[in-house]
Parts: C-alpha cells; sequence; structure tokens
C-alpha cells in the first residue's frame, strides 16, 4: 500500500516535470502508469470499506446473539436448565459411546474376515484332499502287498 502511494507520487512528480518540458511521450506514460495505481488504490480503498462494515455487522450479530440468549437464559428456570443440559449430556455421550462401539465393532469385523480369508477351507476341499490321501495309502497297501 505505501509502495503504491510512494511510486503514485513519483509518477505524478515525473508526471508535472514531463508537462513542464512538453515532452508528451513520457507524459502519455506517466499518466497512464498514474491511473492504474489509483484504481489499484481505490479498489483496495473499497475492500477496506467493505471489511470494515462486515466487520461491524459481525458485531451486530454477535450483540444480537448475546441478547437473544440472555432472553432464552431469563425465561428458563433452573430445573429446567438442568434437564436440557443433562439431556445434551446424554445425547453427546450416547453419540460418543456409539461411534466408538461403531469403530471397534469395524476393527472386529475386519480382523474376523482377514482371518477367515486367510484359515477358510471348505469341506468339499478337506473331503477332496482325504480322498486323494486315501487312494494314496491304498496304492501304499497295495504295494506292499496288503490288498
Amino acid at each position: 500500500m505505501r509502495d503504491l502511494k510512494a511510486k503514485l507520487k513519483e509518477l505524478n512528480a515525473q508526471a508535472k516535470l514531463a508537462k513542464k518540458e512538453n515532452r508528451k511521450a513520457p507524459l502519455k506514460a506517466f499518466t497512464a502508469g498514474a491511473a492504474a495505481i489509483e484504481q489499484k488504490l481505490d479498489r483496495h480503498k473499497a475492500l477496506e470499506d467493505e471489511a470494515r462494515q462486515l466487520k461491524a455487522e459481525i458485531r451486530a450479530t454477535e450483540k444480537r446473539r448475546d441478547d437473544l440468549a440472555a432472553a432464552a437464559r431469563a425465561k428458563i428456570d433452573a430445573d429446567q436448565a438442568k434437564k436440557v443440559i443433562l439431556a445434551r449430556l446424554q445425547r453427546i455421550l450416547t453419540e460418543t459411546y456409539d461411534a466408538y462401539l461403531r469403530s471397534d465393532s469395524r476393527a472386529c469385523l475386519t480382523a474376523l474376515e482377514n482371518l477367515h480369508a486367510k484359515y477358510a477351507v471348505t469341506a468339499k476341499a478337506i473331503e477332496a484332499k482325504r480322498d486323494a490321501e486315501a487312494a494314496k495309502l491304498k496304492s501304499f497297501l497295495k504295494e506292499l502287498g496288503y490288498e
């Protein structure tokens, strides 16, 4: 911001000097540069004004919220407040507990699926392996002359 103002001041001084010396080409360049900087400064000022306005609106909204909260506090008695607070805390506690329970449940299910994928054997596979081993045993017994 300061840099732009200093540059604007310098360009205006150079434009004034060029006008005094009657040099038209540099005068146009200096005035164009000064106009561009003035436009940037105007935009910056507009944005600052908008920010100031928004901050004021935020303060007004916060004040209105505080007033509404104070009015609500005035309407509710201690017994009702206690009930509302306890209900809210119970809801938060239940939601937290449910989240932990779902997380642990997913972890257990994942571990169980991993074990199943790793060690699951079907009855057909067991029977096929048994039949193959029985056939091997039969061939050994035949070689030994038992059958």
